[in-house]
């Protein structure tokens, strides 16, 4: 398994991306959150939520097998610890992505709140994406807009849910069992990276790709050619896993 990740600021003041990958005894867990600007504190929210999740995974017992009600948990415990900072005057929130390989079982485990994507390619080809908590994702759905439109849509800054919330939120998950004889790879990135780099082009850039340094670099380079002088924050977590057969 490789991974490679990296966070920048963009045309902005201040990151308030934060991502980070976690070695783990059977596998690997990568988590990236992007912090709401609009609300304050968004690097400090972002900062918490990934926090969190770190204590988590490296609390857990050795070999256990994860469950989606664990991780889903760890989301309650990043909620919690943002609430926590919150004041009167900053609501800080934060979306936040999670993806745990256990090579050990050859099972993955993703988990997501907000528009912080993570994508899923077999063999080079895309499979799926998480689905955004957004305004502009449930325009897609009411046949208002294409999938292709949320990008640079008006509304796709707002947010339906969110880590932050005082209600708590619950995670989206879900487990996959990967066949090891196929190439599997995932990519984790806030709305500052997808938005200028489309699925075909994050395909196009991971055929001609032998490492995951590589192929983030590969789709920097378009964005950086498409991007206005105040671009957002952009942050990405690629890993390669599986092929063991070619």
């Amino acid at each position: 398994m490789l991974a490679w990740g990296y966070s920048n600021q963009g045309g902005r003041k201040y990151n308030e991306d934060s991502c980070l990958l976690i070695e783990h005894h059977q596998g690997v867990c990568a988590v990236l959150a992007d912090g709401l600007g609009g609300h304050g504190g968004g690097k400090e929210a972002s900062l918490a939520a990934v926090s969190a999740v770190k204590e988590c995974v490296e609390e857990r017992e050795v070999f256990a097998e994860l469950t989606e009600q664990e991780v889903r948990q760890w989301f309650v415990s990043a909620n919690d610890r943002v609430v926590k900072l919150q004041t009167k005057e900053c609501q800080m929130k934060t979306t936040l992505a999670v993806l745990y390989i256990d090579e050990v079982r050859h099972t993955v485990i993703l988990a997501h709140i907000g528009d912080s994507r993570i994508y899923h390619f077999i063999n080079g080809k895309f499979v799926t994406c998480t689905f955004d908590h957004s305004v502009s994702r449930m325009a897609v759905l009411a046949g208002e807009i294409t999938l292709d439109e949320i990008r640079f849509h008006p509304d796709r800054n707002k947010l339906l849910k969110a880590i932050g919330q005082q209600d708590g939120t619950k995670a989206e998950t879900e487990k996959l069992i990967l066949d090891n004889t196929l190439r599997h790879t995932f990519l984790l990135c806030s709305d500052g990276f997808w938005e200028y780099v489309t699925e075909e082009e994050m395909e196009q850039d991971l055929n001609s790709s032998a490492t995951p340094k590589e192929w983030i670099e590969r789709m920097r380079v378009r964005l950086n050619k498409k991007v206005q002088p105040e671009y957002d924050n952009n942050s990405a977590i690629a890993v390669f896993t599986g092929g063991l057969n070619g």
